[in-house]
């Protein structure tokens, strides 16, 4: 019986160590995996940041570039403003002419059509510029009696051509070639 039992704990004490070596294997195994999936999850986790940080810096970089362009609109939408307003003040200024500045112009415009049958119609609000020594002074032109309602200026017919010389289109004509100039003299390259 002794020897049963001396037989029956060596079994056991085998059955044990196996069993405690097949627990170490496993236990390292598992704790293998554990450090495996740890690293992943480190690893992953960096990446998320490094995506997060990147995705804000672009939005960053979008919000940056997105006020740059509303304050460039906003600052051109002035100066635009501005240059318009110029312009009006430029017209309204030609439209209060006295009447020998405005025949001072008038009649140096007459004098490019000197030798030819000029027609002369005036705008509604220069009528009271054409005096009778104005005419006088310009015996070849025929002046007409019907004016432009609500204008300003006149306009100068030769040879069934019109040529406008309203002030708005005066100036809208000058507005076209002198913008550019006038921007560059009236504002700074780095505003």
């Amino acid at each position: 019986m002794k020897e049963l039992e001396g037989l029956s704990s060596q079994i056991l004490n085998r059955t044990k160590e196996k069993g405690q070596e097949k627990l170490v294997a496993k236990e390292t195994e598992l704790n293998a995996k554990i450090e495996a999936n740890r690293i992943r999850l480190v690893e992953f986790q960096k990446n998320q940041k490094e995506l997060i940080h990147s995705r804000n810096e672009m939005e960053y970089e979008r919000q940056k570039q997105s006020l740059r362009n509303e304050k460039r609109n906003t600052l051109l939408g002035e100066k635009q403003a501005i240059l318009a307003n110029i312009y009006e003040g430029a017209i309204e200024k030609m439209s209060n002419w006295d009447t020998e500045t405005f025949q001072q112009f008038a009649g140096n415009i007459l004098k490019r059509f000197s030798n030819k049958a000029v027609t002369f119609v005036t705008g509604e609000k220069s009528a009271e510029h054409i005096t009778s020594a104005f005419k006088a002074a310009n015996p070849s032109v025929t002046f007409s009696d019907d004016f432009m309602p609500g204008k300003a200026g006149f306009i100068v017919s030769v040879d069934g051509v019109d040529y406008n010389y309203f002030f708005d289109q005066v100036v809208e004509e000058i507005q076209k070639d002198f913008t550019p100039k006038l921007a560059s003299l009236a504002f700074k390259k780095n505003e």
